[in-house]
């Protein structure tokens, strides 16, 4: 498809050339005179535009098919992202009903080594080896979703390529703007699909990361009998695309949290740890999610956000000060995160969010 888009560009920009270094009378068999124009001008749309019989009209022709492929494959994009979507919110969805009960059955005691506890992990070890399976799907929906991006920007410049051809008439303007007009609207659907699909299966990696984390930190649960803590980060159903990357030279800074009740961020979190005790291991998932929305978004802006009850309060602002500076320290620019804390009454550990803008 990119290879038609930029031939058809290649022809219009040789032909145009050559017309317009010509007295006016070039492809004298296919030019529509100016009393030519009130017929081919009645009656035309994107889809079932007239042919003005014009060497402009041949490019309108060939631009409609070249832009009805790009629409099917877009709309093909749209139908794959859908599909896969309905896969991540069931397999989630299954994720989370397990590793519940998990939780829920160490919480209330449970004996060590316990063989059926260990086969519902082994089933929410399967539904993260699905997001796996899912982030790689999503990659390869992303290259699609790219090239018809591509394709069409092409298509884009080609059609602005072919008003300056000499020899059109009215309707071959008119219809050349229609399809302008319709090219940049798929255009538009194009390159919002391409950054949602992009970010989709970059928060589908990391969920399959972190959720892989968390049954190691629940097989060790179930060894022992009772609930020891674990970095804990439910599979994203949904997705937040980032773009970004970023090298910044900065030292390690202490900064004062801004402490509010409301404080709170509208989207899913790129990561989140509780601190059920101090031997949490979470810096290889902090390390993957950061790196991963700098490597999208140079200019990414970070939130960090302690929530704890009224009597955690303070050990949960420490983690997030820490936190701070291991962000920091991997690239992130320290003017460009913001320190929050949040007071839920029903949290029962101190934990902390991370959100990017």
């Amino acid at each position: 498809m990119k290879n038609i888009a930029l031939n058809t560009l290649a022809a219009i920009c040789l032909l145009g050339l050559s017309g317009c270094a010509s007295d006016g009378n070039s492809f004298p068999s296919l030019l529509g005179s100016d009393s030519q124009e009130g017929i081919y001008a009645k009656s035309s749309n994107v889809v079932n535009g007239s042919y003005t019989g014009t060497f402009v009209g041949q490019r309108v022709t060939a631009f409609r098919q070249e832009l009805n492929l790009i629409s099917q494959a877009q709309k093909s994009n749209e139908r794959e992202l859908e599909k896969i979507n309905a896969n991540i919110s069931n397999n989630a969805n299954l994720y989370q009903k397990t590793v519940s009960n998990v939780e829920t059955k160490l919480q209330a005691g449970t004996t060590p080594g316990n063989p059926n506890m260990y086969a519902m992990l082994q089933q929410a070890q399967g539904n993260v080896q699905t997001m796996f399976a899912n982030a790689n799907a999503l990659e390869n929906l992303s290259a699609k979703t790219s090239d018809t991006l591509t394709s069409v920007t092409y298509l884009e410049n080609a059609i602005s390529a072919a008003f300056s051809i000499s020899g059109a008439v009215d309707e071959d303007h008119k219809q050349l703007r229609e399809l302008q007009n319709e090219a940049m609207s798929i255009a538009q659907k194009a390159a919002a699909l391409n950054e949602n699909v992009t970010g989709a299966a970059n928060f589908q990696q990391q969920s399959a990361i972190q959720s892989s984390q968390e049954i190691d930190g629940l097989r060790e649960s179930v060894k022992s009998g009772s609930n020891t803590g674990a970095v804990v980060s439910r599979p994203v159903i949904m997705h937040r695309a980032t773009r970004p990357v970023v090298n910044s030279q900065v030292k390690r800074i202490s900064r004062p949290l801004t402490s509010n009740k409301q404080a709170s961020v509208n989207n899913l979190p790129l990561f989140s740890v509780r601190f059920a005790d101090k031997n949490v291991d979470y810096k290889e998932g902090l390390s993957t999610a950061v790196k991963s929305a700098l490597n999208r978004k140079p200019n990414a802006v970070f939130e960090i956000v302690a929530v704890s009850n009224s009597k955690t309060k303070s050990e949960a602002q420490e983690h997030a000060a820490r936190i701070f500076n291991e962000v920091v320290s991997m690239g992130a620019n320290a003017g460009s995160i913001n320190l929050n804390a949040k007071v839920n009454e029903k949290s029962t550990v101190s934990e902390v969010q991370i959100f990017v803008k």
